[in-house]
């Protein structure tokens, strides 16, 4: 199985295409299984056995559709052309039974066209499988960009299956984005991908009170807006803060506002990391989680948290917002919205969600209103390809 992950932005695609990975070895430990992917921080992560993956050059979304090297002295042209050739000699030279293409039908500005294309014309029995988050951008702008890209040809020519990661009930891509009846008689909605079960650890103790986590993500966009804001607030509240507090920055935060952060940290009842390599047991002990919007870390805010109050990232697509918005229509979480924030805001908003007996995400996960097996239906339905792919070898010797 060959799983890419065009990771231009952020961590959320790579963690996601983590979390496959990890519940499929889990569940099949023979299965040869190699990621390829763009992000910059996959050696962060430990692997477990019978995983490897290929590294493309990185490049870093600049605005929509336009992307520049991350660090590599080049151009954007012989980047994605090394890219481009990377994925596809790959293909050639692993012969994938399965690929699991993440959120982008293409890949990065058609950088997997040349490998769907081969696999198309030299090896048909390869089963393909495009996952999708449950929302990608504003309907209208989607829509329109699928049709000048051609992404809803490519969608019919190249994928045997398409799964939507997320919940209908929350947001359903078929109806917004106005998938073709042939396009949507293809897709399934397998619910969030969450952490393999067998990796999910019981949570640490906290000594002491009220427990506020603070996370951006991976750290691209939202560092100002949300940590800034939360900095200042504990500066002109000090007196009145009665919680401890970690923020996590991601990895991907510049350098300057890094330096200007810690700076700020000194003398307040907080501390703060860069990266860590799982949430999990952080928001598990928080009282209140505090966030940007992207699937990956609202996902795990489901999963674990008790509260949230959710600050969207609203940088080259409304992503962030639309979902948001959507689970705090639902009643799962608090929504406040960037061009309001104000440290004053902020304060008042904590102080408001830690007085309150109400834990909304705990009670929707006890009552199973958030679909959160994800992994389980994904076994569920690659068990039946592997099922398929034997019965068809064993035929055909």
């Amino acid at each position: 199985m060959l799983i890419y992950s065009h990771d231009t932005f952020g961590l959320g695609h790579l963690r996601r295409c983590l979390k496959i990975s990890q519940t499929l070895k889990e569940a099949y430990p023979d299965l040869s299984l190699l990621l390829v992917t763009g992000s910059p921080q996959v050696h962060r992560f430990q692997l477990p056995p019978g995983i490897d993956y290929i590294k493309l050059p990185a490049v870093r979304k600049t605005a929509d559709e336009e992307y520049e090297p991350r660090s590599m002295g080049t151009s954007f042209q012989r980047a994605f052309r090394m890219r481009s050739q990377l994925l596809l000699e790959t293909v050639k030279e692993y012969r994938p039974h399965v690929l699991l293409v993440d959120h982008s039908p293409l890949g990065m500005k058609g950088e997997m066209l040349a490998a769907l294309d081969w696999l198309k014309g030299h090896r048909r029995e390869t089963v393909t499988i495009l996952g999708l988050r449950d929302v990608i951008d504003e309907p209208d702008k989607t829509i329109a960009a699928w049709n000048s890209q051609g992404v809803f040809q490519a969608l019919r020519s190249y994928y045997d299956n398409i799964w939507i990661y997320g919940s209908p009930r929350v947001f359903d891509p078929t109806i917004a984005y106005a998938f073709p009846d042939d396009i949507k008689n293809k897709t399934k909605f397998i619910g969030y991908i969450t952490e393999p079960q067998k990796s999910i650890q019981a949570p640490n103790n906290h000594d002491g009170g009220k427990f506020v986590v603070v996370t951006i993500g991976g750290g691209d966009g939202a560092g100002e807006a949300v940590v800034g804001t939360f900095l200042e607030m504990l500066k002109e509240h000090r007196s009145d803060i009665d919680f401890d507090s970690l923020i996590i920055t991601g990895p991907f935060v510049s350098n300057e506002l890094w330096r200007r952060f810690r700076r700020e940290e000194r003398g307040l009842p907080t501390k703060i990391r860069k990266f860590v390599t799982h949430t999990r047991p952080y928001l598990l002990r928080s009282h209140l989680v505090i966030s940007t919007g992207g699937y990956n870390t609202t996902t795990e805010i489901l999963s674990y948290a008790k509260r949230a109050l959710i600050i969207p990232r609203m940088l080259y697509r409304n992503e962030q917002y639309l979902r948001a918005s959507r689970l705090a229509e639902l009643g799962f979480l608090t929504l406040m919205s960037p061009e309001s924030l104000t440290s004053g805001k902020l304060y008042t908003a904590i102080q408001e969600l830690l007085a309150s007996p109400d834990e909304p995400l705990s009670r929707a996960r006890a009552e199973k209103i958030i679909e959160l097996e994800g992994n389980k239906k994904l076994l569920e339905l690659c068990d039946k390809i592997f099922v398929n792919l034997s019965s068809n070898k064993e035929n055909v010797e």
